[in-house]
């Protein structure tokens, strides 16, 4: 028998050669692997670029604190673009482990939404006016609240008329309403001196009881929360007179009088006479407890599509979009 000493050169060639085709598969195999490993990478680091922005803008109260609060917060890389009445488009370099990427945010307030039975329907609530209560306590405002002025009165014109009771007294005494605003200074140190009084006058004998006495550095706004004097008085006089203060000046300056709860029931017609300056308007001075509520329309809901590109990305389109998280808000 003859004894074989290995293998011959051909046999090696041939032997290489079906190793090399068996080979190429799975060669290919493993680098689409890694391929596909890198871009899961590339694409879990981008979902979790979307979330943090998606998490920032939940953490405002409202669409105007985005729009305007968080851009101008400090250090903040906002920009904002109001597209239009109805769109804003926010861009904000984000950073995830050290990946840099671009996150375009689009707020739409004029989006069509699918109900359960299939139907669409428009987000028409930002339409809506929402009802707002003004700030009346704040560094602006004077705030004038009658309490016990009516009985000290009462009491003080009886110690000058013995003869009467103090109940006769209120059931026949009158009152009337000063407000003296006093403007001194010039610009950069204005200084605003509010007085408010009521007279009350029975017979020929009167009495002064003061409401607020203040002075501050800014005024805008002067409240006055009033009792009502009696259920059969229907109308009120007040004197508003201003000093210091030009026309643009006063146009500026609001007064606001409203009756408090816990007073009675406005008769029917019941209305301020009220004297002024002639450059005050009359629209300035409210005695309507409506006049406390503001309604405004706001932005309440929108329809928030958050877009993730590639840092030095320049052309937006959807086939250089890495990610896109869609997801809505209301506030």
């Amino acid at each position: 028998m003859k004894k074989n000493d290995g293998f011959s050169l051909i046999e090696v060639v041939i032997a290489i050669t079906i190793l090399a085709i068996l080979a190429m598969p799975i060669l290919g195999y493993f680098t689409n692997a890694a391929v596909s490993t890198s871009n899961g990478k590339g694409t879990q680091k981008a979902n979790m670029a979307a979330q943090s922005v998606t998490e920032e803008l939940g953490s405002c109260t409202s669409f105007e604190q985005i729009e305007s609060k968080l851009i101008a917060a400090t250090g903040s890389a906002w920009t904002v673009d109001l597209l239009e009445d109805k769109k804003s488009e926010l861009t904000k370099k984000v950073s995830v482990d050290g990946t840099v990427y671009q996150a375009k945010v689009l707020l739409d307030y004029d989006y069509s939404r699918t109900k359960a039975d299939g139907s669409e329907t428009d987000s028409k609530y930002n339409d809506y006016a929402s009802p707002k209560l003004k700030e009346v306590y704040s560094p602006e405002n004077v705030v004038m609240t009658e309490t016990d002025q009516t009985e000290t009165a009462a009491g003080n014109l009886q110690y000058t008329n013995p003869s009467v009771t103090v109940n006769d007294i209120k059931a026949a005494m009158t009152r009337k309403l000063f407000l003296e605003v006093t403007k001194s200074g010039g610009a950069g140190s204005e200084l605003h001196s509010v007085k408010g009084y009521y007279e009350y006058s029975y017979g020929s004998d009167t009495y002064t009881a003061v409401l607020e006495e203040t002075k501050l550095e800014k005024l805008e706004n002067v409240y006055i929360f009033y009792n009502l004097l009696r259920d059969d008085i229907v109308n009120e006089p007040v004197d508003i007179n201003l000093t210091g203060y030009n026309e643009e000046e006063a146009k500026k300056l609001h007064f606001y009088f409203v009756c408090q709860k816990d007073s009675g029931t406005k008769p029917a017609g019941y209305s301020f006479n009220i004297t002024k300056n002639s450059f005050l308007p009359i629209e300035n001075c409210h005695s309507e407890i409506d006049s406390l509520v503001e309604k405004t329309l706001e932005k309440r809901i929108a329809k928030i599509t958050v877009d993730i590109y590639h840092d030095t990305e320049t052309v937006f389109t959807d086939s250089t979009r890495l990610v896109r998280l869609q997801t809505s808000k209301g506030a």
